[in-house]
């Protein structure tokens, strides 16, 4: 008995030693997520890269797998060697650099830490053999969509065979990119929505031109969305017996022929007059006697080039006689005020197409009566423009008189006098 409780015992202590010498350490503990940035560079950014080696020291080390796809360098450099160690980022250049030019290392966020974790944003350090280069490339920055204002926008300066020269993050409503060689350049950006590093097409607004860069230049951009949509009508609606209002589905910058017929397709309305704003066409046309008709649009291009060959919508006619006479809107210059030019271009904007034959305008010197002859730059619209024929004197008061006729025979219950002043200071 007193054997087996030793053999108990020593084997409790076999087990116990065992299982002491058989523990890990603690795991687990926060995941690593910081993404790693530059420190520093050797030689610093803009200075002179005499020797052809450069040192980029990061606040992570870094995983050498990573770095094949994730460095370049403009001009391109054929011979040249690229290593790690540890958090330094080591290129060694085995050819003659380029005299007074300066040359770009982009990282983009393909490099990595050990942990995986990507740089933020794809950078660029810039640096010079020879004169350091100093010309600047920049511009405003507008939105098709007014809520993208403030978003970053991802800047990619590319050679004309589209090789990376340099990235660059702009923010508000400018940009500009510094140190640049003067040459040939394509100009890129995106708003990347997503976060990806990537475009896409189908959902995130873009913008690309080329631009020569010599001696400085400027160049805007306009961030736009790509758009395949062809444009349709949408509705069309009678608005009295001579007139139409086509509503199509998107803002129409032309159409190549519109023509409206009965629906049975036995008889063509002719169309008078017609005007296009955004994304309406109003038509004026030969009595409509018939109940129903037919609208057909052909080859209508949309704002951003998108093609429709035809389409086509019915409506009902409206019987109801259109017994509303024409008015003014609104004039440039405003009644009253100034113009700075002798030789000034005057717009009048009425409530509706006013037909060519049935305007009346006239100018007149306030002082003296004399009239002064008119030329007539844009007619047969609701918006007209004019412009005298001959200089105005500075300082003296004219009057621009206009009445109207609608192609119901409505007229405008009195003359519309626009009063201005020629107000050309000397220097």
């Amino acid at each position: 008995m007193i054997k087996v409780f030793r053999v108990l015992a020593l084997l409790g202590t076999l087990l116990f030693l065992v299982s002491c010498g058989s523990k890990k350490g603690p795991t687990g503990g926060p995941e690593d997520l910081e993404k790693p940035t530059v420190l520093t560079s050797l030689p610093a950014q803009y200075s002179q890269l005499d020797n052809g080696r450069i040192e980029i020291n990061f606040s992570k080390s870094l995983d050498k797998s990573s770095i094949t796809q994730a460095v370049y360098i403009y001009p391109p450099v054929t011979a040249k060697k690229i290593s790690v160690d540890k958090s330094t980022l080591l290129i060694r250049i085995n050819e003659d650099l380029l005299p007074d030019t300066n040359y770009y290392v982009t990282l983009s966020t393909r490099l990595k830490d050990i942990r995986g974790n990507a740089l933020a944003e794809n950078q660029t350090l810039v640096f010079a053999h020879g004169r350091l280069q100093q010309e600047r490339l920049a511009g405003k920055i507008t939105y098709e969509e007014p809520g993208d204002s403030g978003l970053p926008v991802s800047l990619s300066l590319l050679s004309p065979d589209s090789l990376t020269v340099l990235n660059h993050t702009a923010l508000g409503e400018s940009y500009a990119l510094e140190t640049l060689n003067p040459t040939d350049y394509i100009l890129r950006g995106f708003i990347d929505k997503d976060k990806n590093g990537r475009f896409d097409f189908t959902r995130e607004p873009s913008f690309s031109e080329t631009v020569n860069v010599r001696r400085s230049a400027s160049l805007d951009i306009s961030l736009a969305y790509a758009d395949t949509t062809l444009p349709v009508i949408r509705t069309v609606a009678g608005k009295s017996p001579r007139e139409i209002e086509v509503t199509f589905s998107e803002a129409v910058a032309s159409i190549g022929q519109i023509k409206v017929v009965t629906a049975d397709g036995s008889m063509e309305l002719p169309v008078l007059l017609s005007a296009l704003k955004g994304n309406k066409l109003t038509l004026l046309t030969g009595i409509q006697n018939q109940l129903t008709y037919i609208v057909e649009a052909r080859q209508i291009r949309d704002m951003k080039g998108n093609s429709q060959l035809v389409s086509k919508a019915e409506f009902r006619a409206n019987p109801k006689d259109d017994v509303t006479p024409p008015m003014v809107k609104s004039t440039n210059p405003r009644n009253g005020t100034s113009v700075a030019s002798l030789e000034p271009r005057l717009e009048v904007q009425f409530s509706e197409i006013i037909p060519s034959g049935r305007l009346q305008a006239s100018l007149r010197a306030t002082e003296s009566n004399a009239e002064i002859p008119l030329e007539i730059l844009q007619a047969d619209s609701d918006v007209y423009r004019f412009k005298p024929r001959q200089t105005l004197q500075n300082y003296r008061s004219y009057v621009l008189t206009v009445s109207a006729q609608d192609i119901s025979g409505n007229t405008m219950p009195e003359e519309y006098k626009l009063n201005f002043l020629p107000l050309l200071r000397s220097e």
